[in-house]
């Protein structure tokens, strides 16, 4: 789950210079009755309320600027206590919580709903968040606003009476290392160009960015998602688009070759320029640390540990497997239902999205058992398809299907929105032997019958009737 952080009584027109409830713990701590004492008296023209006990030091532990026992500052707290300015100390909170708290996403929401021109308010703003995987914002919840007003403080947003905020680029850049225009550019790019340019990034973080062979980077582009890649085309539809972009610089000579495999290219100052996890950064949010260290294993490798006589190895390698076939199929991990360790091991449950044309959510059942999936299986799939507003249910599986799963798939897409994609036990081992081709040939072949099996349902008023 993705959460904001929570503020108590701690905006900025409560609190005003962030630095100085940090000050005041670090001019009086270990004494806690001290401070409270002082942030009553500061903040709350001494009232003697919990606002000064209860809330400022929780929001203070929870934005990890404090420590209880003993009551002094983090590392984190004390950056932001000694900025020069108020500004600068709210830049160092903001730069914070989008590096560790999900801050990134409020951007993102608000980047988004001025593209839309609809009003920045506490309630758009909170659908927004929930849209791209904020959790637990309640309703009555100021949170998100309040993040808002001290990125507004930071600088990262101006803000004129009833006008929507309005991204201040160089700052943001600044601030963030990178702009709300970067990313919006490269979000915008498609996905192979993306894939491409995290390579490159990734590569280039040992050599400071001086060019590298273009083979190297084309080479592990088509090793890891050649589905995705026209290898005789990568210099018309990879690397001359993205050096039209400002991603990268390829001289004149890496052209010669099938595909532009000869030469070298280099990074763009734009592209150095960019912390690395901001590349992928919902990837890096979303998926354990313990898979993302194992996310390039070798398919063939995947296959042994489904295969191993140990349920931890086997647990791994279906997470595995989900992980590597979303991202195959073009799609992006968003949350984690249910690990493989939570099922004993024998199922993973985890959600993906899409904008490929149009935006789709797929929810996953991956399961490694011996016996066949059967209808109630699917039933309990289809229910949390409708809770999750769901677009596509995909069940995989390292046996096999009942003919009454089927039969109930068939009919749920022949009379709702739904549709499913059945991957079973063969088309597994192959897709492990010989890599995404067969999985997406098997989408493909699968997105044709269920076109025919939809063709039934109305599509006007009068085919209703």
């Amino acid at each position: 789950m993705k959460r904001l952080p929570s503020f108590n009584d701690f905006s900025p027109g409560i609190i005003g210079d962030v630095r100085r409830p940090l000050q005041i713990v670090a001019s009086k701590a270990p004494n806690w009755d001290d401070v409270v004492k002082e942030w009553d008296r500061v903040f709350f023209a001494s009232a003697n309320n919990k606002r000064a006990s209860t809330n400022v030091p929780a929001t203070l532990t929870n934005l990890g600027l404090i420590t209880r026992d003993p009551l002094a500052l983090t590392a984190v707290g004390k950056d932001i206590a000694t900025a020069k300015t108020s500004k600068d100390g709210a830049a160092k909170l903001v730069r914070h919580i989008v590096d560790n708290m999900n801050g990134m996403a409020l951007i993102d929401a608000v980047r988004s709903l001025n593209t839309r021109t609809e009003q920045v308010t506490k309630a758009t703003l909170k659908k927004e968040l929930e849209r791209v995987g904020i959790t637990d914002l309640s309703t009555a919840t100021t949170d998100h606003t309040t993040l808002l007003n001290w990125m507004i403080e930071a600088g990262l947003f101006t803000k004129q009476g009833r006008q929507p905020p309005v991204p201040d680029d160089a700052r943001m850049k600044a601030v963030l290392g990178i702009s709300g225009s970067e990313r919006s550019d490269f979000s915008d790019l498609p996905l192979n160009q993306q894939i491409f340019v995290q390579a490159l990034r990734r590569m280039s973080e040992g050599t400071g960015g001086t060019e590298i062979p273009a083979k190297r980077v084309i080479d592990e582009c088509l090793a890891h998602h050649r589905a995705h890649f026209d290898e005789d085309q990568m210099r018309a539809k990879i690397v001359n688009p993205l050096a039209l972009a400002g991603w990268l610089e390829a001289p004149r000579h890496a052209g010669a070759g099938r595909g532009g495999k000869s030469g070298s290219i280099k990074p763009s100052a734009r592209l150095m320029g960019i912390p690395i996890e901001s590349v992928l950064p919902d990837f890096d949010q979303v998926i354990p640390a313990d898979l993302r260290a194992k996310i390039d294993m070798p398919l063939s490798d995947v296959k042994s540990l489904l295969e191993s006589d140990e349920k931890f190895d086997r647990g791994l390698g279906l997470e595995l497997l989900a992980l590597k076939m979303i991202l195959d199929i073009g799609i992006e991990p968003r949350a984690f239902r249910l690990r493989s360790r939570e099922t004993a091991y024998a199922e993973v449950d985890l959600t993906a999205e899409g904008k490929n044309l149009l935006f789709s959510r797929w929810n996953f059942q991956c399961k490694c058992v011996a016996g066949r999936v059967g209808l109630g299986d699917v039933a309990k799939e289809v229910g949390l398809a409708i809770y999750t507003k769901a677009h596509v249910v995909a069940v995989v599986t390292t046996s096999d299907f009942t003919s009454e799963a089927i039969a109930y798939a068939k009919e749920i897409t022949q009379t709702t929105h739904l549709q499913f994609l059945f991957v079973n036990g063969p088309i597994v081992d192959r897709y492990l032997d010989k890599g995404p081709e067969v999985l997406l040939s098997h989408i493909a072949a699968n997105a044709a019958e269920v076109m025919s099996q939809k063709r039934g349902q109305p599509i006007s008023p009068e085919t209703a009737n």
